[in-house]
């Protein structure tokens, strides 16, 4: 059996889109009570991990639970982290500019500085 996915890959998901099921079960469950869970940016605070794909797996598996348990369950992209790809942000351009700033200097002059 050869697996060749690369080259399988654009067929498989021409097929898959064809074929509207996503489409066809949202159209079913369209009266049916809502089930919606955020799926946040994949690593909006830090590298790639494997838990970055346990989350991902994990929310998918539960979205599709829950379609199945008769809810409509769309996938609904989110920013599930609360600020923190902002927060982090700033703490970074904040710390390059500190160590630009403290360079040379003691512990105590850089505080000083800082503060």
């Amino acid at each position: 059996m050869k697996a060749d996915l690369i080259a399988r890959e654009p067929q498989r998901l021409q097929k898959w889109q064809a074929a509207g099921l996503y489409q066809k079960i949202q159209v079913a469950r369209a009266g049916a009570p809502k089930f919606v869970l955020h799926d946040g940016p994949p690593f909006a605070n830090g590298d790639v991990h494997v838990g970055t794909a346990l989350n991902k797996i994990l929310k998918d598996i539960i979205v599709k639970y829950q379609t199945l348990r008769g809810f409509n369950a769309p996938y609904v992209p989110g920013w599930d982290c609360h600020g923190l790809p902002i927060e982090y942000g700033v703490w970074r351009a904040f710390e390059r500019k500190r160590r630009r700033f403290s360079r040379g200097l003691t512990y105590s002059q850089r505080i000083l500085k800082i503060l």
